[in-house]
């Protein structure tokens, strides 16, 4: 029985540490799947916020109910460092499978330095809750240019916007746009033109091509040359890492060190058992040294 006291005991301590790590594996699975489902509520496209100093607007924050429960007392709160400039309306309910308009107004001060600001729009109900990135781009009289998305993927930065042309004449104009890395550099600088012989409202779809190895926040900016001093200022990250192991698995914060345990005490049984082994690998041997041989007969 002391011969296999170890082994036992690497086993016992393998059982114990695999039940535990099962029922901590339930409960985070759990929790990724109650923050995986997919939410009833959801936003509509919102179009690019852009305003001047001064500028007063209310801008309709259309939210869509897709489930089949009546979705009650949603409040629509919106964090950010200029939150400040927004107020909103009172709560709502949105019955199943409708849409309903939460009006924001925003107010942007009077000497507000031109830039884009982002703001977070989360709404919350009874039931449950979503969230919106938005910005706001503070500008000074480019009220033709609206940016609608900016993507970034590897070398490739895609921009599309659109260009109201009603108070311009010619037969063509073109937009001015600028690059600058976080340090405050010019590292591209382009003219966008087009021709403006429509009535309906431009969009504009563009790559432009960078440089390797570009990370952190860049402005991006837009300027027309009715008013080459003022311009339209927005910010991308560029460079961002890949999903990590954490985000893909949605390990929740602090739950890591209690799995750094369990890997420990299983290595601890590996070992006792792996021990226990050869001890009775060596005890085989040694019998087996002791044997006496057989000589062959002549």
């Amino acid at each position: 029985m002391k011969k296999n006291t170890l082994k036992i005991l690497g086993i016992i301590l393998i059982v114990l540490v695999l039940t535990g790590f099962l029922l901590i594996g339930i409960n985070i699975l759990g929790y990724v799947i109650s923050n995986e489902k997919i939410s009833s509520i959801e936003f509509s496209k919102i179009e690019d916020i852009t305003l001047s100093n001064g500028n007063e607007k209310i801008i309709p924050i259309n939210i869509k109910n897709i489930g089949g429960e009546d979705i009650t007392n949603c409040l629509l709160l919106i964090t950010g460092e200029k939150s400040d400039w927004t107020k909103n309306e009172e709560t709502k309910d949105i019955l199943a499978q409708t849409d309903i308009n939460f009006n924001l107004k925003i107010t942007i001060p009077e000497e507000t330095e031109i830039d884009d600001y982002p703001l977070t729009l989360q709404l919350t109900c009874d039931q449950e809750s979503n969230f919106k990135e938005i910005s706001i781009a503070v500008t000074k009289g480019v009220n033709a240019i609206k940016v609608r998305e900016i993507k970034s993927e590897k070398r490739n930065l895609n921009i599309l916007y659109t260009f109201d042309n009603n108070k311009f004449i010619g037969e063509s104009t073109y937009v001015e746009i600028w690059i600058l890395n976080p340090e405050g550099f010019e590292i591209k600088r382009l003219q966008d033109r087009f021709s403006i012989k429509t009535d309906n409202l431009i969009l504009r779809n563009i790559d432009i091509e960078l440089e390797e190895n570009l990370k952190g926040v860049y402005g991006i900016f837009f300027s027309h040359p009715s008013d080459l001093e003022n311009y339209i200022k927005k910010s991308v990250i560029l460079g961002k890492s890949g999903t990590s192991g954490n985000a893909i698995f949605k390990i929740v914060k602090g739950k890591g060190f209690p799995y750094a345990i369990f890997l420990l005490i299983i290595a601890i049984g590996i070992f006792f058992i792996f021990k226990s082994h050869r001890r009775a690998v060596q005890n085989v041997n040694q019998q087996i040294s002791k044997t006496p041989k057989l000589r062959r007969l002549k």
